[in-house]
């Protein structure tokens, strides 16, 4: 899986320096793991809240810096923590670890 991101377009959306983004994204993607360890251990203990504090973190993040697809698969998963559904969570973590994996600065 690759994740396409136009730098330059971020940079310009968020009226940045291509510089800035690139730092932004770096910072992202060392707290993104911390938050998916976090994601990951909240799912083996079927511990909702926890799921909904991790990927609630992940997606503003990704927000912030216009990850859409992660921010929106992140959201998926806040969602349905939220409202105590019963999704695959595994297989959507492991999507979403694929996707933040595949982002390249």
């Amino acid at each position: 899986m690759s994740y396409n991101l136009d730098l330059e377009k971020i940079a310009k959306e968020l009226d940045f320096d291509l510089e800035d983004v690139e730092m932004l994204l770096e910072v992202f993607l060392d707290t993104a793991q911390d938050s998916l360890a976090e994601l990951k251990k909240a799912i083996e203990e079927n511990n909702l809240e926890s799921m909904f504090a991790s990927s609630h973190a992940i997606k503003g993040s990704a927000s912030n810096i216009k990850l859409d697809k992660v921010s929106e698969l992140a959201r998926y998963i806040e969602n349905n923590a939220r409202s105590n559904n019963n999704i695959d969570y595994i297989q959507e973590y492991k999507k979403l670890k694929e996707l933040i994996e595949a982002i390249r600065v």
